[in-house]
Order: C-alpha cells, then structure tokens, then sequence
C-alpha cells in the first residue's frame, strides 16, 4: 500500500468512527497483520521453491496426497489473506 492510500484510508476510518484514534489504531493493527502474513506466505513460496529444487534434483518426491495437503494448505492462507484485505478495502 502507496503511503498516501494508507493516510486516506485512516482518514476515512477516523471520520466514521466515534472514536477516530481506535479506529486509526484498528486500522494501523489489520494493515500490520497483513503485512506479516504477506511476509509469512512469501517465506513458505520460498520454502516450497526450495523443496522443488531439492525433490527434482533428488529424484525423491514424497506421496501425493502429502504434498496435496500441503498446497491446500497454502491455498486456503492466500484466500483468507484475500478475504481480509477485501475487507479492510470494502470498510469493513
């Protein structure tokens, strides 16, 4: 996020609000969630680039079913990442 999205978006929120510093503190909170979870799915891509150059250069690729979990997994912290950046972007 540009930092001046960030300021109009904690404007915004401020101006709504009742209580403007709570909602700016809400804001500043969601945004720095994101912000380790983007960090955290960045590291696991990274892991996961990794165990390919390993399994492919190894020839020793686990069971199917193991590495389908584990990309369901991944999946599904990119959709709620997703769902709470739509929500912080929607006003919610």
């Amino acid at each position: 996020m540009q930092p001046g999205g960030y300021v109009a978006e904690c404007a915004l929120a401020a101006a709504r609000a009742d209580d403007p510093t709570a909602a700016v503190a809400d804001y500043r909170a969601m945004v720095k969630a994101l912000m380790v979870s983007n960090r955290q799915l960045g590291g696991i891509g990274n892991n996961l680039n990794q165990l390919t150059w390993h399994l492919n250069k190894d020839g020793a690729w686990p069971h199917p079913d193991t590495v389908q979990r584990l990309l369901d997994r991944v999946e599904a912290s990119i959709v709620e990442v997703d769902t709470a950046v739509a929500q912080i972007t929607e006003g919610r």
